[in-house]
């Protein structure tokens, strides 16, 4: 029976998102980065630690039975970062796990795993593939890492993917698609018949929740994705309605789009200023990708309660 319960990424979005979903059902412990203000945080028990620092994290699990693993960078970032957090903060985390005599493992990975493969049904069966996008294939790495070690210490393991997160929170993706559709910037790359590829934050907490609660997930790998996604000129016709803005569909094909990106990721290591187009924003809105999740409703019984467009236009009012 789990316990206490060890959160890495606790104050990031989806860590604020599965806090508020267990604070009341579990003994949380959550792991801040120090320095960091525990806005929000008053009456939850507090310690300080990088995932990337080794070190830093000696002791700080012990007591505990259960860790769920959400630290991770977001958003274009440099080899190194991801190298220090994704892959490298992953090894230290587990490897302090296993010292403390964890039984339980959940990790937020990503489907950033299958690289690009636009246009098929994919399932937790495909097999990783790494594409040289920092991201992704550190998290290719993290998986592996923490499997690894997983299996020769008999932790009971969870491995989630979910698709692109958006919701309560949000200060990324959604502010930088206000701020661009308001301007006249953005530019729909691939026609927009393309459905949007976002899951609310609320519905990934949701799914580890089921991941506690179920002892079917022991040992599983699940993808988390929204049950029906609109198009791209659906939803941002929808967007512009609730900002009170006309739509104005401006386009730019695919390859231009991502060779653009690529040259802004370029200039943006001797800048150190992140890119105005990262190549993962193309392949977001300007391909279509199908992830299936009929295995996480099947045996965790999960199920998106949020409709994508509904859920944007309450994100928009709360900003």
């Amino acid at each position: 029976m789990i316990k206490k319960i060890f959160i890495t990424g606790a104050s990031g979005f989806i860590g604020r998102a599965v806090v508020k979903r267990l604070k009341d059902n579990y003994e949380l412990t959550l792991l801040l980065p120090p320095g960091e203000a525990a806005i929000g945080f008053s009456d939850m028990n507090i310690v300080r630690g990088d995932v990337s620092r080794r070190r830093s994290l000696n002791g700080l699990i012990k007591g505990h039975d259960t860790v769920i693993h959400l630290a991770g960078v977001v958003g274009h970032q440099t080899w190194k970062n991801c190298l220090s957090i994704n892959s490298d903060g992953s090894r230290n985390v587990i490897k302090q796990a296993i010292k403390a005599g964890v039984i339980r493992f959940i990790h937020m990975s990503s489907v950033s795993v299958y690289g690009r493969l636009p246009d098929i049904k994919i399932t937790e069966e495909q097999p990783f593939k790494k594409i040289r996008d920092p991201y992704g294939d550190t998290k290719i790495e993290a998986e592996q890492v923490i499997r690894k070690f997983a299996e020769k210490n008999r932790i009971d393991l969870t491995v989630l993917r979910p698709t692109a997160v958006y919701g309560e929170g949000d200060n990324k993706f959604l502010p930088k698609l206000i701020e661009n559709l308001r301007s006249g910037k953005f530019r729909m790359m691939g026609g927009g018949s393309q459905s949007v590829d976002l899951v609310n934050v609320a519905d990934v907490a949701e799914a580890v929740y089921l991941s506690l609660l179920r002892p079917e997930s022991i040992g599983q790998t699940y993808n988390i994705a929204n049950a029906k996604n609109p198009t791209w000129n659906k939803f941002l016709r929808e967007v512009c309605k609730e900002l009170d803005i006309p739509y104005k569909k401006k386009t730019i094909s695919y390859k231009l789009a991502y060779r653009l990106a690529a040259l802004m990721e370029f200039f943006s290591i001797f800048s150190n200023k992140p890119p105005r187009l990262s190549r993962y924003a193309v392949r977001l809105v300007g391909r279509q990708y199908k992830y299936s999740i009929e295995k996480a409703r099947k045996e965790i019984g999960f199920e998106p309660s949020t409709d994508l467009i509904e859920g944007m236009k309450i994100c928009i009012k709360g900003l």
